[in-house]
């Protein structure tokens, strides 16, 4: 993992950030009504409503021709649960002890990968909506940059956006802490020396 994010060294992951899964369940109910609504609607369609003349018709000239048609359409149905199974899973922010890396899937084969130090962040906000959101503990964080031209990062549907704020917040103040300068004043006579430290 930390040859693929490219980590510096001394650099850990804290957290990962992924969408909650009842934003997929749609996904999953989607794909298993496909593949059953057309054996049920042809069962209801061929059942003994029908005249026996038109049962035998259906049997022998239209029976291969469907189970060919509706082989192609599951196929077809696992392609797009395939797609969208990937974004899903491979959307994900690396909250390391230095910044914040974003790999957003924008399809299979398209990937953009971002980070944003600590030091460069102004606000963390998080936004959860409605009931389901809130029963289930998903919503979406907002990470604004101190810099006017950055848009931030965005994550919509994150699971425990809570979690991750906190977590985001605390190591924003370690490195401020890091990175405040320290003033030490030596008097030697009737000269004072002032120099500035990083801690």
């Amino acid at each position: 993992m930390a040859e693929v994010l490219n980590l510096d060294q001394g650099e850990k992951i804290l957290l990962e950030v992924r969408k909650h899964w009842f934003v997929f369940l749609s996904a999953i109910l989607a794909f298993i009504g496909g593949v059953i609504f057309p054996p049920l609607a042809y069962g209801i369609w061929n059942s003994s409503l029908l005249p026996e003349q038109l049962h035998f018709v259906l049997e022998n000239s239209a029976l291969f021709l469907a189970l060919f048609v509706y082989t192609l359409w599951v196929l077809l149905l696992w392609v797009l649960f395939f797609v969208q199974w990937t974004n899903y899973y491979l959307d994900v922010w690396y909250v390391t002890n230095k910044r914040i890396i974003d790999i957003d899937q924008k399809g299979i084969f398209h990937r953009q990968i971002s980070n944003i130090r600590f030091d460069k962040i102004q606000d963390v906000s998080v936004e959860v909506k409605g009931i389901v959101a809130t029963f289930f503990d998903f919503g979406d964080i907002h990470v604004q940059t101190a810099s006017e031209d950055s848009k931030g990062f965005f994550i919509r549907h994150a699971a425990y956006p809570e979690v991750a704020k906190k977590v985001i917040f605390n190591q924003h103040h370690k490195v401020a802490e890091q990175h405040q300068q320290v003033r030490i004043v030596k008097d030697e006579g009737d000269v004072a020396q002032t120099s500035e430290v990083k801690t």
